[in-house]
């Protein structure tokens, strides 16, 4: 059949002109006047029809009965002078009024017809309502329990404002003074301190240094994009913005045809030469970034020194066990070297859950007496006469609250046996058995050095007992804090099969949220475009995107249990491998949802008459089809965007895992008769991780996929991920300040991952220029395959450049000369609690059970800082035991920047630009800050005000009472029974 192709006018907008007829015969049988196609068509064409399987094209007809020859849009609007479909949503014949035709009355599969046959009912609209109905239930209960619980009165205020405090004091601190104080939030964390000070280690300021330069790149981006859409005076800014909203086929095909004008050449070739600038200045960017890491690395470690300067990790040891066997492996190391190293740290095997429980009742017994937030009798009020006089409700909420509070830890039913205790830890020091790991700490860095040229000689290898002992250089980059000293007993092949199962298992994972949820949302989308004709509605958008970020949200679940689990023996392994796994993890659900939006808006511009094939798409050989697919894709691409990745998963993540969880972990401790180890062990701060690193560059890669799309869509995908990401960057830095457990990272293996995963924005930006090749015709691939292969072949060819570069070409032209450190290890020890020493267990249990030293080696844990004792000739240096136990207010503290910034230049009074009721806040917070830590448990408060410095005096002299020794505990187990 001849066609005719529809031509817009300013006259008669939407009219079509075409040459050829139908033949008589099949004119007349489709109601039509003379010929089926007019040339010209008169302005006053009563009914248009689109060409079933043509793009765009359409006929004029006479809006007779019948005259509608297309089944999916058979009934003639006179109104609106186009054929549509029908108004009764799943109908599958309709009549030209609107009802399902007759005899057979039938509805789309999935949906059946009313009574009065003017209406499709689905036969599953039950159960959106049913799973809405669910939730609304579950959040209308947890808002009434938390209503409830903020009602109930306080009984366990002591145990709460202890767990609190402590809570606080594993916050990451600033432990370079004596008083532990805060770090303020105006810290810059991409830069060190003035006096050198790097917060949270070398690998946290990495962190936030990447962050910027992806907040830079997003900056940069968004502002060439401008830039070329003003020099190129092309329509970039507004290009399938109107094709991409417009659901009949009149509308899209009108909307392209207005956007396909004179400037559409340029609009594609101005597109192109953007991606390939944007693309050249991310490689180069990229690259230059990772020298000047590289470079600033070593100034950072020279300008600081930490533990890990003054230690060097051997292997080869063999096996042994014994009291001397410390004292054997440190003259070795004297004679060998010729130097007189502090110590000697030795990996042990031991059962890592006895050896935990051992160690938690050994820090508490030793802190019974030096804590000064130690465990005191309760005077809790007894819940049980309310609960037998509760009602149904009442119940039902105590019942929640008894789920989520912490149960009461057996130590604290068992603290009278004292030495059975003894007897478990003497034999758990005694008998473990040493692996072939072990750390050897100097003097000074100077030392170290000529400790590792020794034992890295290849020519003449040490032996200790007839084995070869080298150095292991994986082992020497970490920080005690981060060395997972139960791991060292795990062989190589062990490893290697805990890793293949945890991929294995994040795969299965993956597949069967796809199999469960994924792939039923998209066969439910492409049901609902083919029976409705019409595009799901906000309810099932919400509900993609829902499914993205619990997606997210689990995957990130699975990654860290599965780095756990493989069990590496260095901490800069296990985060690297986390960070590895959770990229690829996040890649292939980025596959899978980018796979739904386009199959589900495939079968959308197929209902309404587009033929939308692969073919077209990727070789752009018809742009009335290919346009308005781009167009809706770019548009349902960034809604996908943004909020569902640049914004969503991160605002759950403040809320649902830090801030909401704190706040009921609060009450549930206040209103609740919890013991004190339970408290504490219920407000623990959570851990920090590098797992943003894989946000960050998988959404910068989300935003490079845009250009594959309509032009209009790239600047609001670009504004949102710097909203986005200018938040998130603005979260992490409070959180790490304020909210996570304490932490030093100074490896620069998670920051070589990072910057190799960069290689993931550069291949998305090659391969997207590669198919604007194909579309401005510069180069013509023969079929889709060849299509498909140039453009994955061109991301394969950009990454495995990228990681040459990376592994080659920026360690030569990074390279500077490291000096030495002048700070002695003493010097370094006297201001970082953790060492090689005290935060091993079995060295610590050894050093108390084996070797009788006093005061012997404290295992150190955070928040118990105050305990650590020193003693020289174990290299234990540190000893701080005040604390400043104020919280700070995050409000307060936001006023004086912002007074700051805005006073800068200016003499302005701190206290003037206040208002009256938050400078009485900040004075009342200084009285307060000036109460011992024991009026604060005490539940004294007043009191503690009333008496002023008397009473910071005798806190004073409460730090400095004399230390008990642990043998001294056996005798306070009464006192300890009645807790």
């Amino acid at each position: 059949m001849t066609s005719a192709i529809l031509v817009v006018s300013d006259a008669a907008p939407g009219i079509c002109e075409a040459s050829g007829s139908l033949p008589w015969k099949e004119a007349d049988a489709v109601g039509i006047e003379g010929h089926s196609l007019w040339r010209p068509c008169p302005e006053n064409c009563p009914i248009r029809m689109h060409l079933p399987g043509e793009s765009c094209e359409f006929t004029c007809v006479n809006g007779s009965l019948g005259s509608c020859t297309d089944m999916a849009m058979n009934v003639a609007d006179v109104a609106k002078g186009i054929c549509r479909s029908c108004e009764i949503s799943g109908c599958q014949v309709c009549s030209p009024e609107d009802r399902c035709t007759t005899p057979s009355n039938e509805c789309a599969v999935g949906f059946y017809l009313s009574k009065d046959g003017k209406a499709c009912h689905s036969k599953y609209a039950f159960f959106a309502p049913c799973v809405y109905a669910i939730l609304g239930v579950f959040l209308l209960t947890m808002a009434s329990w938390y209503l409830w619980l903020r009602k109930q009165p306080i009984v366990n205020l002591r145990v709460l404002k202890r767990a609190v405090i402590r809570r606080h004091h594993m916050n990451l601190r600033d432990h370079t003074t004596q008083q532990h104080p805060w770090y303020p939030l105006s810290t810059n964390l991409c830069r060190a301190r003035a006096d050198g000070h790097i917060v949270g280690g070398r690998a946290l300021l990495m962190f936030f240094s990447f962050q910027a330069f992806v907040i830079s790149w997003t900056v940069f981006a968004a502002c060439s994009w401008l830039m070329c859409a003003w020099v190129s005076k092309a329509p970039l800014l507004s290009e399938g913005k109107v094709s991409g909203v417009k659901e009949d086929i009149f509308s899209i095909c009108n909307a392209t045809l207005n956007e396909l004008g004179g400037e559409r050449q340029s609009t594609k070739v101005g597109k192109l030469a953007y991606t390939l600038a944007l693309y050249f200045f991310t490689t180069l960017a990229t690259f230059f970034y990772a020298v000047s890491q590289s470079r600033r690395r070593v100034r950072l470690d020279t300008d600081e020194a930490t533990m890990k300067d003054f230690a060097v990790m051997l292997k080869g040891f063999p096996c042994e066990t014994g009291s001397q066997v410390e004292q054997q492996r440190l003259s070795f190391v004297r004679k060998t070297t010729g130097c007189h190293p502090i110590g000697v740290s030795i990996c042990w095997a031991y059962n890592a859950k006895e050896v935990t429980e051992l160690i938690a009742r050994e820090t508490w017994l030793w802190g019974k007496v030096r804590d000064s937030c130690g465990d005191v009798r309760q005077a809790n009020m007894p819940l049980q006469h309310n609960e037998r006089r509760c009602g149904l409700m009442r119940s039902f909420f105590l019942f929640l609250t008894h789920l989520i509070a912490p149960p009461t830890q057996p130590e604290d039913a068992d603290l009278g046996k004292a030495r059975r205790h003894e007897e478990r830890a003497v034999s758990a020091a005694a008998n473990a058995q040493s692996t072939s790991f072990m750390y050897v700490v100097f003097r000074s860095e100077t030392e170290r050095d000529h400790a590792k040229r020794v034992f890295s000689c290849e020519s003449e290898i040490p032996l200790y007992r007839g084995l070869a002992v080298q150095y292991e250089r994986e082992g020497s980059g970490s920080e005690p804090e981060n060395v997972p000293w139960q791991n060292f007993s795990n062989d190589a092949q062990g490893m290697r099969y805990r890793a293949l199962t945890s991929v294995c298992a994040i795969a299965g994972a993956i597949l069967l949220w796809g199999l469960l949820f994924y792939f039923p949302f998209a066969m439910y989308e492409a049901w609902s475009y083919s029976a409705l004709g019409e595009p799901t509605d906000f309810t099932s958008e919400t509900t993609f995107s829902m499914l993205v970020v619990a997606g997210n949200q689990i995957l990130y679940l699975l990654c860290e249990k599965a780095s756990q689990f493989i069990g590496f023996r260095f901490a800069s392994q296990q985060l690297t491998a986390y960070i590895g796994l959770y990229t690829m993890a996040l890649l292939s659900n980025l596959a899978i949802d980018l796979a739904i939006l386009f199959y589900t808006t495939r079968i959308a511009m197929e209902n309404v008459g587009l033929d939308v094939t692969r073919a077209a798409f990727l070789l752009g050989n018809d742009e009335m089809i290919c346009f308005p697919v781009r167009a809706r894709m770019g548009a349902r691409l960034m809604s996908y965007n943004f909020p569902a990745c640049f914004l969503l998963p991160f605002l759950c993540e403040a809320l649902f895992t830090v801030i909401v969880p704190y706040h009921i972990y609060k009450k549930v401790v206040g209103t609740q008769p919890i013991s004190q180890r339970a408290a504490d062990a219920f407000l623990l701060p959570p851990l920090f991780e590098m797992g943003r690193y894989a946000d960050v560059v998988l959404n910068m890669t989300q935003a490079t996929i845009s250009l594959c799309f309509s032009a209009g869509y790239v600047l609001p995908t670009l504004v949102g991920m710097f909203i986005g990401h200018t938040l998130v960057y603005a979260w992490d830095h409070y959180r790490v300040l304020r909210h996570v457990r304490k932490f030093r990272f100074t490896s620069f293996r998670t920051e070589k991952a990072a910057q190799r995963m960069l290689a993931l924005p550069g291949a998305s930006l090659l391969a997207s220029a590669m198919l604007q090749l194909f579309q401005v015709g510069a180069v013509t691939p023969s079929t889709e395959a060849v299509a498909a292969i140039v453009m994955i072949g061109a991301a394969i060819a950009h990454i495995a450049l990228h990681l040459l570069v990376l592994q080659y070409v920026v360690p030569w032209v990074g390279a500077t000369e490291h000096t030495a450190a002048t700070q002695t290890y003493e010097q370094v020890a006297k201001m970082n609690p953790g060492n090689w020493f005290n935060m091993n267990p079995i060295h610590c249990l050894r050093s108390r059970y084996v070797h009788q030293h006093d005061p012997p080696c404290i295992f150190y844990q955070i928040g118990k800082e105050h305990l650590l004792e020193p003693n020289a000739k174990l290299g234990l240096f540190y000893s701080a035991p005040e604390w400043k136990n104020e919280a700070p207010s995050t409000y307060l503290e936001l006023a004086r920047l912002a007074r700051r910034s805005l006073a800068r230049g200016t003499l302005v009074a701190d206290s003037g630009m206040l208002p009256q009721g938050a400078r009485d806040e900040e004075l009342q917070r200084e009285q307060i800050c000036a109460v011992p830590e024991e009026a604060v448990e005490d539940g004294s408060m007043a009191e503690a005000h009333r008496t002023g410095p008397q009473g910071q005096s005798a806190g004073s002299k409460a730090v400095e009472k004399p230390r008990k020794s642990v043998v001294t505990f056996a005798s306070d187990e009464h006192d300890a029974d009645q807790d």
